[in-house]
C-alpha cells in the first residue's frame, strides 16, 4: 500500500499540472478561473468519492473483497484513460482547425 501512495503521490501532482496547461489553453481571462476551480474541485470530489465507495465495496461483498475493489479502480483508471486520450485527439484537432503549429 506503501508503494501504491507513493506512486500515486509521483503522478497526482504531475496530472494536475498536466490538467492546469490544458485548462489554461482552452480558458481565457475571467472563464480561467473558474475553469481552474472546478478542475480542481471535481479532481477533490472524485478523492472524497474514492474514499466512501472503495471501502464499502470491500464491506459488503462476499466474496473476493479485495479483488473486485481494485477491479473498480482499475475500471475507473481504464476509463480515465480513454477520456484523456480522447481530450488529445480533441485538442489535436482544433490546433489543426485554429492554424498552430505543435512545438
Amino acid at each position: 500500500m506503501l508503494a501504491g501512495r507513493v506512486l500515486f503521490g509521483l503522478g497526482g501532482e504531475s496530472m494536475s499540472v498536466g490538467q492546469s496547461a490544458i485548462v489554461s489553453k482552452w480558458f481565457k481571462g475571467k472563464e480561467l478561473a473558474m475553469a481552474l476551480g472546478l478542475n480542481l474541485s471535481i479532481s477533490r470530489l472524485g478523492s472524497v468519492v474514492n474514499g466512501l465507495v472503495i471501502p464499502r465495496i470491500y464491506n459488503e461483498q462476499n466474496m473476493d473483497r479485495l479483488g473486485l475493489a481494485l477491479l473498480v479502480g482499475f475500471f475507473v483508471c481504464v476509463f480515465s484513460m480513454i477520456c484523456a486520450v480522447c481530450l488529445t485527439l480533441m485538442d489535436k484537432m482544433a490546433d489543426k482547425k485554429d492554424g498552430v503549429e505543435n512545438k
